[in-house]
């Protein structure tokens, strides 16, 4: 086995400084701030939540999650914990009890879902066997001003409904404000 040989030649100066490639940088950059400048069509950045663009058709399909109820007002979970044990980012907690009038259908005393940990998947949905839990109430979990703002409880998952954001959400509030202060609202 031989050993090939690689003559290498020597750089000139412009090659060693790379001055001709950082010029050649420079141009392209200068190039698309020009063009972005005199022609910002193509500006991608939404101003959130200020400016709301209508969710494209997947996407309303994970949104904020909500808790179904029964005709007569009682959560359909029945503390199964399908959706505790399927979340991958171990979001969600719950705390069964069991109905005191008869004893034999669990309910859960305590439902959270941490947002700031949850990843959006719908796992958790594709779980439930008695399809109590849901992501489509077209509301998109944005900035809030607390950490415990992120915390759903089983009261605020009840309240929601499908297809109606919540007012509750400091993103909605800052774009309901902003929408009352220039009167499109």
């Amino acid at each position: 086995m031989s050993v090939k040989k690689v003559n290498n030649k020597p750089l000139n100066l412009l090659e060693r400084i790379y001055l001709w490639e950082i010029g050649r940088g420079l141009l392209v950059t200068m190039r698309h701030f020009f063009v972005n400048l005199f022609n910002p069509k193509g500006t991608v950045t939404v101003q959130y939540p200020e400016q709301m663009i209508p969710l494209a058709g997947n996407a309303r399909l994970r949104t904020r999650h909500r808790l179904k109820v029964r005709a007569d007002g009682s959560p359909k979970c029945v503390a199964c914990f399908m959706c505790q044990t399927a979340c991958p980012a171990y979001c969600i907690r719950i705390e069964a009890a069991e109905y005191p009038d008869n004893g034999v259908e669990k309910y859960p005393a305590v439902f959270d879902i941490d947002l700031s940990r949850c990843v959006m998947c719908g796992m958790c949905v594709e779980a439930c066997p008695e399809d109590a839990i849901a992501m489509d109430t077209a509301e998109i979990p944005g900035g809030v001003e607390t950490r415990q703002a992120l915390l759903l409880t089983k009261e605020s998952l009840l309240r929601n409904l499908p297809g109606e954001p919540s007012v509750t959400g400091a993103a909605n509030r800052l774009a309901n404000d902003y929408l009352r202060a220039r009167g499109e609202e």
